[in-house]
């Protein structure tokens, strides 16, 4: 089975290269984007074959924002260039597989009509609060800086309500909104979303060669609208494909999706999350049923686990 894996890579490139290794099986292609605020020197140095594509467009990815949706759809587009085919797995480059390849061969080619992405009506996702909610649906996220978390979601300013307004008004004379995004909050309008019913769920995904071109098709398409709403959205990157996929099912019935294939834990109480895997998570993550990958993982922490998942595959 032909696989295409999308991955966004920002740092460690040892660990970049060790997971491609692992997932390299004579049969996938790999295309990277690499964070624009990062050196590409020493990526490029120790990953190198045809089967490796560094994008020469790069997008400088904020947490939280629209950047990441761009970076995937660049990756996306690479790929179509290059007239892939096959299976196309978005991936980050703290991942690793947890199970063998031919393993992942064998259910890919079993599921070959389906797509793996795992969502819910955004109202039902991750136990959000109705203001959460809210804030991704009606409210403009503004990103202050790249700095992950420092950014807000306003209302539009003239549908906004007394308190609303001192907020921004306060944010603005404490310079923390700065005068060309107070701007853009002072003359917004309501936000009005391209689809009635919206969704969420986990970044990661794999598509199917159909569903795949499908997508790439009406995101391109239809760009400005999508690009106009979303730009806005909080943490997008959980919310654009799901909703464009699920919404695309009305009219394409052959669209069939079953849940994520990669394992993410936003659970384990105590520690920062998602859970950073180690040694003793060997159990959790082979024990996981049409999980093939997880993140993540960090070799300046654990080598350990890697060593172990890598003693799973069968060369």
């Amino acid at each position: 089975m032909q696989k295409n894996y999308l991955i966004l890579a920002h740092r460690n490139p040892e660990q970049l290269c060790r997971m491609i290794k692992a997932l390299d099986d004579g049969n996938s292609k790999f295309f990277i984007h690499l964070d624009a605020k990062t050196s590409i020197e020493s990526f490029a140095a120790q990953l190198q074959g045809e089967h490796i594509v560094f994008i020469p467009r790069r997008e400088r990815c904020v947490w939280g924002g629209f950047s990441i949706v761009i970076a995937t759809i660049y990756l996306m587009e690479a790929a179509a260039q290059a007239n892939s085919k096959g299976f196309f797995i978005l991936m980050s480059g703290q991942d690793y597989p947890i199970k063998p390849i031919t393993e992942l061969d064998a259910f890919l080619q079993e599921n070959k009509e389906y797509d793996f992405v795992s969502f819910l009506p955004l109202e039902a996702w991750g136990n959000w609060s109705m203001k959460r909610v809210r804030d991704k649906l009606k409210h403009y996220q503004i990103l202050h800086s790249e700095k992950r978390g420092n950014s807000d979601c306003y209302p539009p300013f003239f549908r906004s309500s007394i308190g609303q307004k001192i907020t921004i008004l306060w944010h603005l004379l404490k310079r923390r909104i700065s005068k060309k995004n107070f701007k853009i909050i002072y003359r917004a309008q309501e936000r009005k979303a391209p689809f009635i019913q919206q969704y969420a769920g986990s970044q990661w995904w794999a598509f199917c060669e159909k569903t795949f071109y499908t997508l790439l098709t009406y995101i391109q398409e239809n760009r400005q609208i999508l690009d106009d709403y979303f730009q806005y959205t909080s943490c997008p990157d959980e919310i654009y494909f799901q909703s464009i996929l699920v919404n695309l099912q009305t009219t394409h019935k052959d669209i069939k999706i079953k849940p994520s294939l990669t394992y993410v834990n936003w659970e384990r109480e105590g520690v920062e999350l998602p859970v950073l895997f180690k040694e003793d998570d060997f159990e959790e993550l082979t024990s996981q049923k049409e999980k093939f990958f997880a993140r993540k993982f960090d070799t300046r922490v654990d080598t350990t686990i890697l060593d172990k998942l890598d003693n799973l595959q069968i060369k």
